[in-house]
């Protein structure tokens, strides 16, 4: 296993983080995580669904902030990375390039061209109980997938086992383009089963179940967390208002499901306590599937993560934020 990317950093300045699906409103993500280091704060473990499993990938692998903005200046284009017959728009040549990019980016980091999650393994923290790290604590990164032949949500690696797949085994890369499977924009990705009892599963956009699994790293009523969660939320205008859509063709359709899986369930859960730990970025005009942002788009966007983040930790109290969630635990 790679030692470079996966450093500890002290525990005062560590921090796990949520990160929301969300297209190409992602961009916003890499602002907020500039904001974060410009803190002191260091990712310990790190879990997203589609664009937010793109970010928490690259923060495993250890990229910074800067190197990240430059790689979604120069190496993502979203348009080109849509599956051929995605919606009939895209060439031939798009196919599978997401796959192929994340490949990439991760070989620079860990010198191999198949990184799997074995490369993203943490030490077990004195805290951790055995089922807790083998479950949610071993891998620093988490991604968020939708298996719809079985019709549940997945966690990868610790889900593929369920298949007959070695988690240690499964390609990070490979994870990170399931969980951006947009239906009708990327097409699915298929894995086959071991032994091949039931044929291949059908697996999309993490979205679909479970866009902001905000409570995945949360430590049980009653103990105390050795470090904060934050979740990072895209948040539009009209969050938390009546929308509606106007639905006149296929590609509008699908931007209409593409916003409920963006803003439905998860949102609707958020406790008192949850909102105490999540940073709302705002994202504009901009939706998820607007895959032709200009250069000023993305500035736009970059520049409102970062502002968000920055506000927030001006705030951010950890003793406080203990004190608060103990009292609505004893409540």
């Amino acid at each position: 296993m790679s030692s470079s990317p996966v450093q500890q950093a002290g525990t005062s300045q560590r921090a796990d983080g949520v990160f929301e699906g969300g297209g190409v409103k992602g961009i916003a993500f890499v602002g907020a995580l500039k904001a974060f280091e410009d803190a002191g704060f260091r990712w310990q473990n790190v879990a997203g669904t589609s664009a937010g499993a793109v970010a928490s990938s690259l923060i495993a692998a250890g990229y910074t902030a800067r190197e990240i903005r430059e790689i979604m200046d120069t190496r993502v284009d979203f348009r080109k990375m849509m599956d051929p017959g995605a919606l009939g728009r895209v060439p031939l040549a798009g196919q599978w390039l997401i796959l192929t990019v994340m490949r990439d980016l991760l070989r620079q980091k860990f010198g191999k061209k198949r990184v799997t999650f074995a490369d993203l393994v943490l030490p077990k923290e004195p805290t951790d109980s055995q089922e807790a790290y083998l479950s949610r604590f071993k891998y620093r990164l988490h991604v968020v997938a939708s298996n719809i032949t079985r019709n549940e949500l997945m966690i990868l690696p610790q889900d593929v086992a369920k298949l007959g797949l070695e988690p240690d085994d499964f390609e990070v890369a490979l994870a990170v383009r399931m969980s951006i499977s947009i239906p009708y924009f990327f097409m699915p990705v298929k894995i086959a089963e071991k032994p091949r009892k039931h044929g291949r599963h059908w697996v999309v956009d993490g979205g679909l179940l479970s866009n902001f699994p905000i409570r995945y790293f949360d430590s049980p009523p009653g103990e105390t967390p050795p470090w904060p969660t934050f979740g990072l939320l895209l948040w539009e205008p009209t969050a938390g208002k009546p929308h509606y859509e106007r639905i006149r063709s296929l590609i509008s359709m699908t931007r209409a499901m593409v916003r409920t899986m963006n803003t439905a369930h998860d949102r609707k859960t958020l406790e008192e306590a949850d909102l105490k730990r999540i940073i709302k970025i705002p994202t504009g005009k901009y939706s998820a599937t607007d895959f032709d942002l200009t250069p000023a788009d993305s500035d736009w966007l970059f520049n409102s993560g970062y502002q968000a983040a920055s506000e927030f930790l001006d705030g951010w109290s950890w003793e406080e934020y203990l004190a608060e969630r103990q009292a609505l635990t004893v409540g």
